[in-house]
């Protein structure tokens, strides 16, 4: 892809955002806000976060300010809407943009195992189980399973890469939305 291709995704936006782009010309998200978002479950958000924002950080250049992924997706209706949220269309340049599939970010947005399939998942779930283990919640909040944190971790990188996702499950990530991004 050249510097000039770009691809069209959608995300919300709540009108704090939509102020902050209007003021400066872009939004950038701070972890004070999934912090203030989220509450008590907000570590479970950050760990995933964390992980991303890691890894993305190798992938596609994070702005100075930038703290967590601004979520975007292909079509709007994948969008969590409520009060308060806008729709927004973007054209965002491909070398600004991770796209991955929306099932795999959300096993770890749950803190579980990305398997290579659905037999190695089951697998691993039932190795858990055998130990014990029937809250993958526990092996992150707590320190008696570091290797199996690893393990889980380690799974998460199946994330990207994957080049023959279903349309209706393409979630992607930028570090930030550009007032001239917005169509």
């Amino acid at each position: 892809m050249s510097s000039t291709d770009t691809i069209t995704m959608w995300t919300g936006q709540t009108s704090v955002v939509m102020d902050e782009i209007k003021r400066t010309g872009r939004y950038m998200v701070k972890k004070e806000y999934v912090n203030h978002k989220y509450g008590e479950s907000a570590w479970i958000f950050q760990e995933a976060y964390q992980y991303l924002a890691v890894k993305a950080e190798n992938m596609i250049e994070r702005p100075k300010g930038a703290e967590s992924p601004v979520w975007v997706y292909r079509e709007a209706g994948q969008i969590f809407g409520g009060k308060d949220v806008h729709y927004l269309k973007l054209c965002i340049p491909a070398d600004k943009l991770i796209l991955f599939d929306s099932r795999k970010w959300n096993r770890i947005l749950n803190l579980n195992y990305i398997g290579k399939d659905e037999k190695d998942e089951e697998t691993f779930e039932q190795r858990m189980r055998s130990r014990g283990i029937h809250d993958m919640l526990k092996i992150f909040s707590t320190g008696y399973y570091p290797m199996e944190k690893r393990e889980i971790k380690k799974s998460w990188d199946r994330l990207f890469g994957d080049t023959n996702i279903e349309e209706a499950y393409i979630q992607g990530m930028t570090w930030e939305i550009c007032e001239e991004w917005i169509i």
